[in-house]
């Protein structure tokens, strides 16, 4: 039976960007950095604390994900698995006991009970559907929200919300249909009343952003509030729904040049932009007292890139900047701790930990203290992680199975594979000015997450996912 038409419009978008990356061009100065044979650069995207296990923390990265048990003692590494988890990205987990593992890969939704040894994929009411966000409910590890647009002969049908009652494994729906001529983008429910949730859509021409709310977990649904006259005729996302209000809601609005984080006190009926970075918003937390954080990128005068962040010990109603100096890609809370997922080659550590809400940043871990690959894929990843280890991602030891015996020779250098190729020198590394290029990176990994909606307007969520925040 042929592949559904959003996985094969992933793998053709896949393919295409062979020739983006063929027009990298590397400088010659600053501190080297590894390309990916998919093009970009690796980073980290989000950060994984089950509450149950204190001693285990998992680093999610555009390239698998790093696992400790020991409070973050040593480290191991799994990759994406051909099959099920290649090109994962958005990893959540949900609450306990079950701390299920979620992630959507080139293979739809996929979730995993063992911290990423096996993974298997949602069916039902999304097999045929490209999931685009999704909420595990932080109340009950059964019940799963998603966005998904259907798989049909044109890309003009519209996406809808779908439901599942056992943690993933299936889903129902759609539960909610939006416009023909629009997109749902993000749903989430409130976690002191997960009767309410909220879905974030817009309509074009526009974009004409919309707000649709149900108070009883999706039956039904009340008629979009027109959220234009906040936020203005921009795209937007909801990035959380205070713990305690269900009607507290934050939304990441992006315009043209700016980002901005935006309030509703009101569920919905309005809201107001709070602070507003020069290109985006990276990562958010809200601390055990109130306390708001939220990080992102601002741009100097030549152009050059900078931290910046803001904290709000008001509940929101002010903020006074947040000065890190890190290039935060996510945050999460757990046990009045706060970890930051930083630029592991431009800050020097790829996570650290701040036993003082976020005023300093121990650092924790970087991506060459992986220590081996998990030993439940060891076998699987072998291939991929000697890849990595030829452009000095980490080192070439971890490769080699604990059993086979004897010493780790010299890491192939690999042929170009999956969305893009291997480049640099003869040791695989880029320079730190980024490798300047015609949009290699940014250009494969949002292909390949909107291939199937090509022509349509969509907001890129950033590498961080700023969802399943430990609040």
């Amino acid at each position: 039976m042929e592949a559904p038409r959003w996985r094969r419009l992933l793998r053709g978008a896949k393919h295409s960007c062979l020739l983006s990356v063929g027009l990298a061009v590397a400088l010659a100065v600053g501190t080297p950095r590894a390309a990916l044979a998919n093009g970009a650069f690796p980073d980290s995207e989000g950060i994984l604390l089950p509450a149950d296990h204190p001693n285990q923390l998992l680093l999610a990265t555009n390239f698998g994900l790093f696992t400790s048990d020991d409070a973050g003692k040593t480290w191991a590494w799994s990759c994406e698995q051909n099959g099920v988890s290649d090109l994962a990205s958005l990893y959540q987990m949900g609450p306990a006991p079950l701390n299920r593992l979620f992630a959507v890969s080139a293979h739809g939704l996929i979730h995993s009970d063992d911290s990423s040894c096996t993974w298997d994929t949602a069916t039902g009411a999304v097999d045929q559907v490209l999931v685009t966000d999704y909420f595990p409910d932080p109340t009950d590890p059964m019940r799963i929200l998603a966005v998904g647009l259907p798989d049909t002969t044109t890309q003009l049908d519209p996406a809808g919300i779908y439901r599942s009652l056992d943690g993933g494994a299936t889903f129902t729906g759609p539960l909610y249909v939006g416009s023909i001529q629009g997109s749902i983008v993000s749903v989430e429910s409130a976690r002191s009343d997960p009767r309410i949730v909220y879905v974030a859509m817009y309509q074009t021409p526009g974009p004409h952003p919309g707000l649709v709310k149900s108070s009883d977990g999706g039956d039904t649904w009340a008629d979009p509030l027109d959220v234009e006259p906040s936020i203005g005729p921009n795209l937007y996302r909801i990035i959380a729904i205070d713990p305690l209000d269900p009607r507290k809601i934050f939304l990441r609005v992006t315009e043209p040049t700016l980002e901005s984080l935006a309030i509703s006190e009101d569920g919905g009926v309005t809201f107001r932009k709070a602070v507003t970075f020069d290109l985006k918003i990276s990562a958010f937390a809200r601390l055990p007292g109130g306390v708001i954080l939220v990080a992102g990128v601002n741009i100097a005068g030549g152009g050059d890139m900078l931290p910046a962040g803001y904290r709000s010990t008001d509940g929101g109603q002010t903020f006074a900047p947040w000065r890190t100096g890190l290039m935060i890609r996510a945050l999460a809370v757990r046990d009045g701790l706060l970890y930051a997922a930083a630029d592991n080659f431009k800050d020097g550590f790829a996570l650290g930990v701040s036993s003082d809400q976020g005023a300093n940043f121990k650092p924790m871990m970087t991506y060459d203290q992986a220590s081996s690959i998990k030993a439940c894929v060891d076998q699987i990843c072998g291939e991929s992680c000697q890849i990595l280890a030829a452009q000095q991602l980490f080192p070439a030891a971890i490769c080699v199975s604990a059993d086979a015996g004897g010493e780790a020779g010299p890491a192939p250098v690999p042929a170009s594979s999956g969305c893009g190729c291997a480049v640099g020198s003869a040791a695989g590394r880029w320079t730190a000015a980024g490798a300047l290029f015609l949009g290699a990176p940014f250009l494969c990994r949002r292909r390949r997450r909107n291939a199937a909606r090509a022509g349509s307007p969509t907001l890129d969520r950033p590498e961080t996912s700023m969802k399943g925040l430990a609040q």
